[in-house]
């Protein structure tokens, strides 16, 4: 996939499904209504982790290879892109245009993106970032057309 120039280039060539919107929306009711929203936080994380295993990158030396594979597998889905940037201190991880607060409303924005950050700390291990390091979401910001999710990979 050719990462597209803006959020709203990426919105204009894709569509988010509205056939998982009530499903999903009221999955993100009951379990806001019935856990703690780290419990649900810890729960996104595992899917995310799981998510990951079921698409593994092929192994990778350069990041921006596994950019490319990671926007492979979000372009599959129509769960937006990711810029992978390295600073001095962390890799910084940063998600365009997901579909999860569309799906699980504003509300879900505590947990809701830990799905993210499981996906990604999976596949940078298996790229050989090692277990000490961890994906931590740092920033939402809403007032894209899809909210833009920032993490990083740091000790």
């Amino acid at each position: 996939m050719n990462r597209p120039l803006s959020d709203h280039d990426y919105h204009l060539r894709y569509r988010c499904s509205p056939q998982w919107r009530p499903f999903l929306g009221a999955l993100a009711q009951e379990l806001s209504s019935r856990i703690e929203p780290d419990q649900a936080r810890a729960l996104m994380r595992r899917l995310g982790v799981s998510m990951a295993r079921s698409a593994p990158l092929p192994a990778m030396e350069l990041l921006p290879d596994l950019e490319e594979a990671m926007n492979g597998v979000w372009s599959g889905m129509n769960w937006g892109w990711v810029e992978l940037n390295d600073t001095d201190d962390a890799l910084k991880i940063i998600h365009h245009c997901a579909p999860i607060e569309a799906a699980f409303g504003a509300g879900s924005r505590h947990w809701s993106p830990a799905v993210l950050e499981g996906a990604y700390e999976q596949w940078l291990r298996a790229a050989g970032a090692g277990d000490r390091l961890r994906v931590q979401q740092l920033a939402t910001d809403t007032t894209s057309i899809e909210p833009l999710y920032v993490f990083a990979l740091a000790a």
